[in-house]
């Protein structure tokens, strides 16, 4: 029996083999004017948290657009430009990694392809698992819970706790194993009936978080039964509606408490939770620390 064919930038491999390491993470903005052509020696996810941009790779006249709520997964050694469209400017969320732990990487320009010699490193290979590369997609809506865990990643990667190195191979394993159910699911047929009402009710899950949604609520917007609805919204979304909701609503209090001054009583209203202990109770369970100690670490 013959073996697949393999790309040069691909590695047989198994799932206990996987030893991936975070090179950058971070929360940035670009603006229009910001150059961004060039190739990297790893692996980059890319999620547009607001704002619009346009990816050119490899030949120039091939490009897509990647809009607010979408990832881009970026292999090594292409050479792609991207294009701002949003003025002033895009919010992102970026990681760099390998999946072996293969780059050693001091600096963040030993991402990045110097084009003015030749290459200097091996440019870092995607595991092939049961014939099949981990990833093929090139771009992803993914639910909530896939972001929750690239900022958990940003935020472990910048604090440099004891052990960070650890905790981000942890949480890259965890994200990586969401993205591969998730890629599997997006073979799974949706009615087309109901495709288009079901992006459409998820945009109003990330707008609408304050309003008190219900299952009667978003089975209405269908015209479906709750259960098929609750049916629908996973195999399309990865989560079930209330779990999407929430992650929706429990990101918003991230970026209140980051961003603001305001009282964990009036990040946890505005974030659309009405039970200050039931937001409280569940932040701690997903992040590891009260919302106040939250705030603390993140504006040190």
């Amino acid at each position: 029996m013959n073996e697949p064919a393999l790309h040069a930038t691909q590695r047989i491999a198994t799932w206990e083999e996987l030893s991936p390491t975070v090179h950058w993470a971070q929360r940035h903005q670009r603006s229009p004017k910001f150059d961004w052509r060039r190739r990297t020696y790893d692996f980059e996810l890319l999620y547009v948290v607001q704002g619009e941009l346009r990816v050119y790779s490899g030949q120039a006249d091939t490009s897509i657009s990647v809009t607010a709520g979408h990832l881009l997964l970026q292999p090594p050694g292409m050479m792609h430009e991207i294009e701002i469209i949003t003025d002033p400017y895009v919010q992102l969320l970026g990681l760099h990694y390998d999946f072996f732990g293969e780059l050693k990487v001091k600096a963040d320009e030993d991402i990045i392809v110097n084009e003015l010699r030749p290459p200097e490193h091996p440019f870092c290979k995607m595991p092939v698992l049961n014939g099949e590369p981990l990833f093929t997609f090139e771009l992803l809506s993914p639910p909530p819970v896939v972001v929750a865990l690239m900022e958990a990643i940003i935020d472990e990667w910048n604090e440099r706790k004891t052990g960070f190195e650890y905790a981000c191979r942890g949480l890259l394993l965890h994200l990586f194993a969401k993205l591969v159910r998730l890629q599997s699911r997006s073979t799974r047929t949706v009615h087309p009936k109901y495709e288009q009402l079901l992006v459409e009710l998820a945009n109003k899950l990330e707008t609408g978080y304050r309003m008190k949604w219900t299952n009667a609520d978003m089975a209405k917007y269908l015209n479906v039964h709750e259960d098929y609805m609750g049916k629908l919204f996973k195999d399309m979304m990865g989560v079930g509606p209330l779990k999407y909701l929430n992650a929706v609503r429990h990101r918003e209090a991230k970026r209140l408490l980051r961003e603001t001054d305001e009282k964990i009583e009036t990040v946890a209203r505005e974030a659309g939770f009405d039970d200050l202990h039931y937001f409280s109770r569940v932040f701690r369970e997903r992040e590891g620390m009260t919302a106040s100690q939250y705030r603390r670490f993140s504006q040190l």
